[in-house]
């Protein structure tokens, strides 16, 4: 028998509500979706378009938000100018996650495929909130991200190498990135030396210098050098 999908299973009713019906404060929890991109031409430009669905379990509420931004088919790129609402919500979301400065870069060249893939894969639930348009002609509140809950990594997913761990924790790679610059030989104990120095000289907070530690504790199989 061939398996065409069919299921007994319900879906959950959920009552889908509109980005167009947030004002200045509203604050929205809950799980993240990214949906598939949509390509237009208007004008001479191509163009992309994709949703983002937030849904919240507790009131059974499903936020739906549509962003448009100029794309490029060549490398699968949006083009998102600083101002624009998925400037402020990508901006606000790699700020939260990865402790990077807000209004971090003039303008974000987003490769899709890779956004969608960890956005949808790795966070679990978001907060954001409507803030006042940067462009007053938008016509809609621009979302801002307040905080994200990522998910917890598997074993099998656990990275293998110093650097590879690296690759995924800012705090980790500013280390990393320090030892190699100095040609210092690149060890967990020399890491962790490094992380210390970084704490001790207010270059990282607590929280951060507590769980790049914990990070590399997880090495699976346990690596000394690259």
């Amino acid at each position: 028998m061939l398996d065409f999908g069919l299921t007994d299973l319900v879906p959950e009713e959920y009552n889908t509500r509109l980005w167009s019906e947030l004002v200045d404060g509203d604050e929205i929890t809950g799980k993240i979706l990214i949906g598939e991109l949509e390509r237009s031409i208007i004008g001479e430009r191509e163009f992309a378009q994709f949703y983002m669905v937030i849904s919240n379990s507790r009131d059974r509420s499903k936020w739906v938000c549509k962003f448009s931004s100029p794309y490029s088919p060549e490398t699968d790129t949006v083009h998102i100018a600083v101002g624009s609402a998925l400037y402020t919500f990508l901006d606000s979301l790699h700020h939260v996650v990865n402790r990077t400065p807000l209004n971090w870069k003039e303008n974000y060249y987003l490769h899709f495929p890779q956004f969608q893939k960890t956005v949808n894969q790795s966070l679990d639930t978001v907060t954001v909130k409507a803030v006042p348009p940067v462009n007053d002609d938008e016509g809609l509140v621009n979302l801002v991200v307040t905080s994200a809950v990522i998910k917890p990594e598997t074993t099998s997913s656990a990275p293998a190498t110093i650097y590879s761990l690296a690759e995924k924790d800012p705090t980790l790679l500013q280390a990393y990135s320090s030892l190699r610059n100095k040609g210092d030989r690149i060890t967990i104990k020399n890491i962790s030396f490094q992380l210390k120095s970084f704490f001790d000289d207010g270059d990282i907070s607590e929280v951060d210098y507590e769980n790049a530690l914990s990070a590399l504790k997880r090495l699976k199989p346990s690596v000394d050098y690259l």
